[in-house]
């Protein structure tokens, strides 16, 4: 029987249990092949669900990272992997040195739109921005010459990568979570919390809700910077919510998944921004898998989830009062709340569902 082949996944800025790098991707390809995660984590190494993983230093700020990719660079050109995977734009350069001085396969995994997302970037100033966005595109165009493949998260990607991609949707692993009869958490939100994601929105919502609902609760969890932490601390102790919202951080994804599914109503309000408008946000799915469902922006991408799974109400993300009272309508009318949880699981078992991504993973890797 000939030798598995290896592989060697890379990332300098998410966290070793990264819902898409470690639990998605490593672990089904740990399933055909060994598997190596290097990636930011507060141990040294060890194996889970067949992944061996190797920590790097956890940072705080972006300048602690230029340490850590020098670290990656030099544990990738000492391994004896066949392929490199990793996942973030800062790590380009060491992608096209591995494929350029290496006989390793290398693949970009792309999460989002990254021009787009400098362009987003609050504490870079416009010519920061434009050599910015110049370096990146140059790098990106070097690298659709010498790597081997590209992972897209989203479909529309495809108009960034137009060849040699292929699409691996952030669908869930589909898992039944306990569901809880008593629900502590009218509201929740999941994922990064910043101003563009709805950071201030979901505060406000609060703020209006409890006008006519004193013991109205919202749940947010998810890693919030520490300016924008002062920003949402402010605003609460402002309106006087302290016994109305419950701030986690960032959690593990089954201790986030317990909030959801003790939670009544999953929100989305990000901000009209190009990167947001045409990928789909995950926490819909960990929503829909929560069994719960959610108030979400509507662009056109997730009207058409909306309609299609009948599982969640779409509003103008910027209007605070079309938020609440869709929430209200959810919240007072059992049968349509009901009808909703049930239509977001099916959902995910009929199609929304990461086996059908860990297949078309796996084929690709396959015929490298």
């Amino acid at each position: 029987m000939a030798d598995r082949r290896s592989i060697f996944i890379g990332s300098s800025v998410h966290r070793w249990n990264d819902n898409r790098i470690f639990y998605k991707e490593a672990v089904s390809l740990s399933k055909h092949y060994d598997v190596e995660l290097h990636a930011p984590a507060d141990f040294e190494n060890k194996s889970l669900h067949g992944v061996i993983i190797v920590g790097l230093s956890q940072w705080k700020k972006e300048y602690d990272r230029k340490n850590i990719r020098h670290e990656l660079w030099n544990r990738l050109k000492n391994s004896n992997a066949d392929i490199f995977i990793f996942h973030d734009p800062e790590l380009i350069w060491i992608g096209i040195k591995t494929a350029i001085t290496t006989n390793k396969k290398v693949i970009y995994d792309i999460h989002e739109n990254t021009v787009e997302s400098i362009k987003q970037k609050k504490w870079l100033n416009i010519f920061s921005k434009r050599i910015s966005i110049v370096v990146y595109t140059v790098l990106q165009w070097i690298g659709t010459k010498v790597f081997s493949h590209f992972l897209l998260a989203e479909n529309s990607y495809k108009s960034i990568i137009k060849n040699n991609a292929t699409t691996i949707l952030n669908y869930p692993i589909v898992k039944d979570w306990p569901t809880s009869g008593d629900k502590l958490y009218d509201l929740v939100y999941l994922g990064d919390v910043t101003e563009d994601r709805g950071g201030v929105s979901i505060i406000e919502i609060i703020r209006v809700l409890k006008e006519n609902n004193n013991k109205i609760k919202l749940a947010i969890v998810g890693k919030i910077p520490h300016t924008f932490q002062k920003i949402i601390s402010n605003k609460i102790k402002l309106y006087g919510l302290e016994n109305n919202v419950d701030v986690f951080g960032y959690l593990n994804y089954p201790d986030a998944m317990k909030i959801v599914s003790q939670s009544k109503i999953g929100l989305s309000l990000l901000m009209p921004i190009k990167n947001y408008m045409y990928s789909y946000p995950t926490k819909l799915f960990d929503y829909m898998q929560g069994g719960i469902p959610f108030i979400c922006s509507n662009f056109p991408l997730y009207k058409e989830l909306v309609k299609e799974c009948k599982t969640g109400i779409t509003v103008e993300p910027l209007s605070i009062n079309e938020a609440c009272n869709e929430i209200l309508i959810l919240l007072n009318d059992q049968m349509l709340y009901n009808k909703m949880c049930s239509n977001g699981k099916s959902a995910l078992k009929e199609k929304y569902n990461w086996s059908t991504q860990e297949n078309k993973l796996i084929d690709l890797i396959n015929s490298l």
